[in-house]
């Protein structure tokens, strides 16, 4: 029998320490690191905007929203209309729905209108969602929005770049304006003067060339004029010698003939050359000053116009910065504007969410009831004396029939009986004795009777007594009874009184015992009444002085209560008041309003002061957030009113220094360049016009001098061509008239020399004032390069205005496109950035699912064996080994489907949980064999150390690894895994364990061979 109860226990044990690992991984299921979302994270967007149109282009810019409500963000976004997302919100499809209005594109494009109206995003929130759920949709949302006023105030400085972009194109248009005038100023002046400058220089040779000229025939005309003075010294020698004189004569007046023809002749080409070059050099002249004060003329007219353009762009850019400032505040004041009314939007939600609950709390409550004064309880009587629990009639029936047996034996007369047994008067047999014992048993029992059935309270001493007596009684019965069968064989007459006495006695002795246990217990209630009724004597008296303090304290609530409930019906009327100036309010949408009206219906029932005024308080902050949106929002009018904050934004967007500095000296130069473009323009048409006059005075009185010199030389030649055909008569006469001729020829040499010298006058007076001439046209070029450099350093000023034009929003277009990231900065110029410590937790985390389960199984196992040690050691070995590698197969097999591994790792897996579960086993197995206590310290120990990865898991502070950990870890994750090394450390525990659990064997048989040993002793 015994066999059979050790097989079943080792079957079940067996199939417990299987089954466990099944139990286990089925509990925790394939993926236990896997974390469950309990929310949709799926919002919905109803887009209902209708569009409006920007220059002749139909625009919807509620198609563009939500694109940008999805990048960035961890929810899915669906575009659904009104019905579906009503729908799928009561069905917690989606975890909230935004609406898009219809006017959405119209009021985004009012940012430049005088009142721009701001528009606005709604959203519902999935009232099933918790707390948590609850607070991420509305985080994600507001996220939501701003991404959306991001990409809204990109879009407006979209378009103030554009109207920037048109301002860069007039500058362009501006400066090639003044590239184009410069160039044609200089085209102008360059070959203009160059070409006069050219003439006046050839000019200026011609004449020196005449100059030289006269002054070479001047200098024959002296050399002629010394031969005419020789000429006469000797001709009175001449005339002494006829032949010389001749002979002389016909030379010299071949000399003098040759030399008067050249006379003439460069006399002649000196009068006919400057002619036709002053002709030329004139018609030139006032072809090109007519061309120059023509172009100058147009210079100045564009110098006007680019005087008014300058003055325009001046007044232009400066009105800009204004427009700038204003358009700055007007974005400003939407962005606060939208900022508040999200702001009170939200405030409504979270407000209209503790109104609602609320006011469920408060219908359902009761109304305030005023109670009456409590009536004391009454005052119990002492409890009755428990009845005697024995029927009063039987025991009345026993001493009846003890009364009648005591007066029979007393009325009877003593038997006599015969020696052989008949009844015979002769030789009777004296039962007195025995009689009268009976008798004092019998009164002796009729008196204990009495005695007890006079006890009121009977006590365990007097029931002690009577019991002692009643044995006594018996005793005496007996020998009574011993006494009459020792003198007779036969019938006794007294044995039925004795048979009853004995009777009597034993149900008396029953009755006694049931007393004496009704006692006891009755006993024990009365000691546990006895403490209650003193703890209730004790409580009365305490229940006394709180009910006259209960009774004071209840007067007191009483007349609390009658104030508290005035005070709430004067709350409640105070709130109906809130209730219908909150539904009055304009600021309230018609929905909230239908909202409301559900709440506000119910009435208010509960007596909990606090959450009346809770209540009220709620409705009195929803009310002052509707009021406060229908007010003027004075702070953000102060703000936006700060003359600080707007000379900041008038600092940043006004001329810097530099800047109006290039500004003012372009419009200083612009004017001094017109006033010495007009006074360049006024000397030079003077200078022209006494040029003019001078040249034409000067040509005059040189033709003059050369028509009188050319005169005088041919009157000269004609008389030397006459004196020459002559012949002389007579030689006196002959010399007095070459004497007279040579003096008339003298006289008009003198005068061509008169003449020669005004020429050379007149001629060197025209050199002079050409040389002025040409120094007026060298400054002439001068001005013009001077002009020239001052419009160039204005064309230089108007490019720094551009470039400094082109610097503001000059980044907001590439190539001729938009650049989407100078809109995104100036919507959000301030990026906050920062970096919190945290531990980096390292991703690799041990197996604890594995631990656990070879813990339990190895406790199991260990147990098993030590309980199971008695039976043969193969028959251990065999189940032991068996138990652990099928559960640490098993173990492997799920662990892999959670860990997933190759197959060389698997196989070290394997191994090593097998070997890990064999350890632990044997461990615990050897403890307990050599000693109980160690075995229970080596479990303890062998359970902290298998739960320290739990612990080092949920605690940060603390940090532990345990060996096992590392060596799953490193076959788990790493290149080189330690597999090798902890198997063979288990495999050294496992061989050290089987010693000691030889050892262990062996003592123990040597142990029981000396028990038996002593035992046969």
């Amino acid at each position: 029998m015994n066999e059979k109860k050790s097989i079943l226990k080792l079957i079940l044990v067996t199939a417990i320490i299987l089954v466990l690992p099944l139990v286990y991984f089925t509990s925790i299921g394939e993926n236990p690191m896997k974390k469950k979302e309990s929310a949709t994270k799926t919002i919905a967007v109803v887009n209902e905007d209708t569009g409006t149109k920007e220059d002749e282009e139909s625009v919807k810019f509620g198609n563009d929203v939500p694109s940008i409500l999805k990048s960035d963000s961890n929810y899915n976004w669906e575009v659904v209309g009104r019905s579906a997302g009503e729908n799928g919100l009561n069905n917690q499809k989606y975890d909230a729905i935004v609406y898009i209005p219809s006017t959405f594109s119209q009021k985004i494009l009012t940012y430049d209108e005088n009142q721009p109206e701001q528009t606005k995003l709604e959203f519902t929130v999935q009232n099933q969602l918790n707390a948590i759920n609850k607070e991420k949709v509305l985080l994600e949302i507001e996220q939501a929005t701003n991404r959306v006023n991001t990409k809204m105030s990109s879009l407006y400085w979209n378009y103030v770049s554009n109207d920037l972009a048109n301002i860069q194109e007039e500058f362009d248009q501006i400066v090639e304006k003044e590239k184009a005038f410069q160039q044609t100023m200089l085209s102008f002046y360059t070959p203009s003067s160059k070409n006069l400058a050219d003439q006046m220089e050839q000019q200026v040779s011609m004449l020196a060339t005449l100059q030289s000229s006269s002054e070479s025939a001047e200098e024959r005309a002296a050399v002629q004029a010394d031969t005419m003075e020789g000429f006469q010294e000797n001709l009175a020698n001449f005339v002494t010698s006829t032949n010389d004189y001749r002979e002389y004569q016909q030379k010299q007046q071949e000399v003098l003939e040759q030399v008067q023809a050249d006379s003439v002749d460069s006399i002649s080409q000196a009068t006919e050359m400057p002619q036709p070059m002053f002709m030329n050099n004139k018609e030139l002249f006032e072809g090109e000053s007519e061309s120059v004060l023509q172009n100058m003329s147009q210079m100045e007219n564009q110098l006007l116009e680019q005087q008014q353009m300058f003055s325009g762009l001046k007044e232009l850019r400066y009105n800009q910065v204004e427009r700038q400032v204003d358009d700055f505040y007007t974005l400003q004041d939407r962005i606060i504007n939208y900022y508040q009314q999200l702001k009170d939007s939200m405030v409504l939600n979270n407000l209209e969410g503790e109104i609602a609950s609320l006011s469920n709390k408060l219908g359902d409550g009761d109304d305030i009831v005023i109670p009456d004064d409590p009536e004391l309880p009454e005052v119990p009587a002492d409890p009755e004396e428990p009845s005697n629990p024995e029927d009063p009639s039987e025991e009345e029936d026993s001493i009846k029939d003890l009364n009648q047996l005591l007066k029979s034996l007393q009325d009877e007369e003593p038997p006599v009986i015969e020696e052989d047994g008949d009844k015979k008067g002769s030789t009777p047999v004296d039962l007195s004795a025995e009689r009268n014992e009976l008798l004092a048993i019998a009164q002796e029992i009729l008196t204990l009777q009495e005695t007890l059935t006079a006890l009121e309270e009977p006590k365990v001493e007097d029931l002690e007594k009577a019991s002692t007596n009643l044995v006594t009684l018996k005793d005496r019965i007996e020998q009574t009874e011993q006494q009459l069968l020792a003198k007779e064989d036969g019938d006794n007459p007294l044995d039925g009184d004795l048979e009853e006495l004995k009777k009597l006695v034993e149900t008396l002795t029953e009755e006694n015992k049931s007393l004496l246990e009704q006692i006891g217990e009755l006993t024990k209630k009365v000691d546990e009444l006895t403490k209650e009724n003193d703890k209730l004597t004790t409580q009365k008296e305490t229940l006394s002085e709180q009910v006259e303090v209960l009774k004071d304290s209840n007067t007191e609530l009483k007349d609390l209560l009658v104030m508290v409930s005035d005070k709430i019906y004067r709350i409640s009327s105070g709130i109906n008041e809130k209730e219908n100036a909150i539904l009055a309010s304009p600021a309230l949408s018609q929905a909230r309003k239908d909202k409301l009206s559900v709440y506000f219906q119910r009435p208010i029932k509960g007596a909990n002061l606090t959450d009346v005024l809770q209540y009220y308080a709620y409705l009195d902050r929803y009310e002052a957030t509707l009021n406060g949106m229908l007010s003027k929002n004075d702070v953000k009018e102060t703000v936006l009113q700060d003359n600080d904050l707007r000379e900041e934004v008038n600092s940043m967007l006004e001329l810097t220094s530099e800047e109006k500095g290039q500004w003012d000296a372009v419009g200083t130069q612009v004017p001094k360049t017109s006033d010495a473009l007009t006074t360049l323009q006024d000397d030079f048409t003077v200078f022209l016009a006494d040029y003019k006059n001078v040249l034409d005075t000067q040509q005059a009185e040189l033709l003059e001098s050369l028509n009188g010199i050319e005169e005088e030389a041919g009157n000269v030649l004609t008389q030397m061509q006459q004196s020459e055909q002559q012949a002389p008569d007579e030689t006196t006469q002959g010399g007095t008239q070459i004497i007279s001729n040579h003096d008339q020829i003298k006289s008009q040499m003198s005068s061509l020399y008169e003449w020669m010298d005004s020429v050379e006058n007149s001629q060197s007076e025209i050199l002079t004032y050409t040389d002025e001439l040409q120094s007026r046209v060298a400054e002439v070029q001068t001005d013009a390069n001077t002009l020239n450099n001052k419009w160039d350093n204005n064309v230089a000023s108007t490019l720094m205005i551009r470039d400094d034009v082109f610097n503001v929003m000059g980044n907001a277009f590439v190539d001729g496109q938009s650049n989407d990231y100078v809109y995104d900065f100036l919507a959000t110029p301030i990026d906050v950035t920062g970096s919190v410590f945290t531990d980096k937790k390292d991703t690799n985390l041990p197996p604890v699912v594995i631990l656990f389960v070879i813990l339990l199984s190895s406790l199991l196992i260990g147990y098993a064996s030590y309980y199971f040690q008695h039976g043969p050691w193969w028959l251990q070995t065999i189940l032991f080994l068996m138990l652990t590698s099928i559960v640490g197969l098993v173990i492997s097999l799920y662990s892999l489907s959670i860990y997933p591994l190759g197959n060389d790792r698997s196989l070290e897996w394997t191994i090593f949980t097998i070997l890990l579960l064999l350890s632990c086993s044997g461990l615990i197995r050897v403890a307990f064999m050599g000693h109980h206590l160690i075995g229970w310290f080596v479990t303890v120990g062998l359970v902290a150390l298998f739960v320290t990865p739990l612990l080092a898991l949920s605690t940060p502070n603390f940090s532990f690894t345990d060996p096992m950990s590392r060596v799953y870890m490193s076959i788990q994750n790493s290149t080189q895994t330690l597999f090798t090394e902890g198997a063979m450390i288990l495999t050294a525990v496992l061989i050290v364990l089987i010693i000691l659990q030889y050892a262990l064997s062996k003592r123990s048989s040597l142990t029981q061979i000396k028990e038996g040993e002593a035992h046969e002793a």
